[in-house]
This record gives C-alpha cells, sequence and structure tokens, in this order.
C-alpha cells in the first residue's frame, strides 16, 4: 500500500509549515546584524539572461539592497514617484519561489515576472509577446501551495492592467496558457498535445508555482513573456545573428509595459 502513496500528494496546502520566510529573514537579522528593510510594495522579477537590469540602470536611478544576499541583490527606484524593486529570479520553479516568498516577506504585495518562452505553435513567430491567462502545473511546488488542480492562475487586476499597458502601448501580443514543467528534458510529444488541448501555448518552468504562492500569501502576480525557442514535434532553438540586440529591444518594451502596469 506504502508503494502507491504519492509524496507530493500526502498532507494539505493549509497543514503548519516548520519554517517561514519570517524566519529566515529573522536569522538574518541575528547573523548579520542588520536591520530589516521595508521594500517597495511593487516588483518587477526577471531573469539573468534577459540582461534588464542594465536597462533599469540606464533609466533610474538605481539604489542598491544586500540584505538577503550580496551575489543577488535587490534593486529600489522610483518611477515617475512610485516606489519599485526589481531583482533577478533563479530559473526553476523551486528556487524562483523561495525568492518570492522572502521578498513578499519583506513588504512585496504585487508583481510581474517576465522573460523568455518556448513556444508550442509554429505560427508564434519569435520575439512575439505572450500574456499568460492561466499556467498548466507540470511542476512540483505549486503542491505545497494550492490544493491538486490543473491549473494556476495570476492575479486578475494586474493581468488586466498588462493587456491595458500592452493596448496602450500598440504592441501586438498572443494570449494563452503557460505550460509550466520542472523537468525541460522531459517535454514529451504526448504532454505537449494534451496541454495544447487545454489551451497551452508556451512552456516555462517557473509561472505554476509564482502564481501558487503569489495566491497561498494573499498577494498578486502576473507574468509576461517573449516568445523564444519552437517545440513541436522536433527543438528548433531559433537562434539568430542578431539575437542579442533583438533581445534587449523587446526586453526594454517589456520593462515599460510591465512598469505601466504596475503603476496603473
Amino acid at each position: 500500500m506504502q508503494e502507491k502513496l504519492i509524496p507530493l500528494l500526502l498532507g494539505r496546502p493549509s497543514d503548519e509549515a516548520i519554517i517561514s520566510p519570517r524566519d529566515y529573514i529573522r536569522l538574518i537579522e541575528t547573523v548579520r546584524k542588520r536591520k530589516k528593510p521595508e521594500l517597495p510594495k511593487k516588483a518587477l522579477l526577471s531573469f539573468r539572461y534577459t540582461g534588464a537590469l542594465d536597462i533599469l540602470k540606464d533609466r533610474y536611478d538605481v539604489e542598491t539592497c544586500d540584505f538577503l544576499d550580496v551575489e543577488h541583490p535587490i534593486y529600489i527606484f522610483e518611477h515617475e514617484g512610485i516606489p519599485l524593486c526589481f531583482t533577478y529570479l533563479p530559473v526553476g520553479a523551486p528556487t524562483a519561489s523561495m525568492v518570492l516568498e522572502e521578498l513578499m516577506a519583506l513588504g512585496v504585495e504585487k508583481a510581474i515576472f517576465f522573460g523568455g518562452v518556448g513556444v508550442l505553435k509554429p505560427e508564434i513567430r519569435r520575439w512575439q509577446i505572450v500574456l499568460p491567462e492561466k499556467a498548466i502545473r507540470d511542476e512540483g511546488t505549486s503542491y505545497h501551495y494550492q490544493e491538486p488542480s490543473m491549473f494556476a492562475y495570476p492575479s486578475r487586476g494586474l493581468l488586466q492592467a498588462l493587456e491595458k499597458a500592452l493596448k496602450a502601448m500598440g504592441v501586438n501580443y498572443v494570449r494563452g496558457a503557460v505550460w509550466t514543467t520542472d523537468a525541460p528534458y522531459r517535454e514529451t510529444r504526448l504532454k505537449r498535445e494534451l496541454f495544447m488541448g487545454l489551451g497551452a501555448i508556451c512552456v516555462d518552468m517557473e509561472a505554476a508555482a509564482l502564481f501558487s504562492v503569489a495566491s497561498f500569501r494573499g498577494k498578486e502576480i502576473a507574468a509576461l513573456f517573449y516568445a523564444g525557442d519552437l517545440v513541436t514535434d522536433i527543438w528548433e532553438p531559433r537562434y539568430e545573428e542578431e539575437h542579442e540586440r533583438k533581445r534587449k529591444d523587446i526586453v526594454e518594451l517589456m520593462l515599460s509595459c510591465v512598469i505601466e502596469a504596475l503603476c496603473l
């Protein structure tokens, strides 16, 4: 009988945890003898490969906060008098979720994360903007925060704000579900077909978990992506000579949309 038990499905998200993000914050205060900062309530989150920090530093006066980790600091700035913060997330649901938990314990209430995704449809061209309206939970982290189900969802308010910002800026985008997986080398043809039948148009490694964490903590989060590699019956990297320049251009556009949505 024990062999049939699925450890991931034991217990409930409402079960009390042994350690909380606030416990970790208090440990840092004790060990590093530093006072806990109160971060801006609104945050932009991305991944190092996007190079978003360099663009932010070109646009704003950025203050560095290294309370959590001197190697992975948080950056604070203002847009039209509204305080915002930014940091890079680790790739993958478990560690990205840990960072989000810690940011929320430091005062973040609304966040939008952005980066590249694989796309499942050939007609979604390289660099196309993708707005995920839900995430298929083919990963493990979300099950510790949300009862078993097919989907996790972003904040409706932030999703609407992102869509409003995209339309106001005249950005062409596609909307659909994102398939979140922990195992990029196990994206099978069977799962691709099944999940496309449920509305999936792209695949990532974080969205379902981050949506679930924010919901569990009573916070808001949404996401914005750009189309990267093509995942059909075969894999097409779709890399090109002008890749880095085009990525910088699209990340600049996404930053503007995300900031506008957070400030609405």
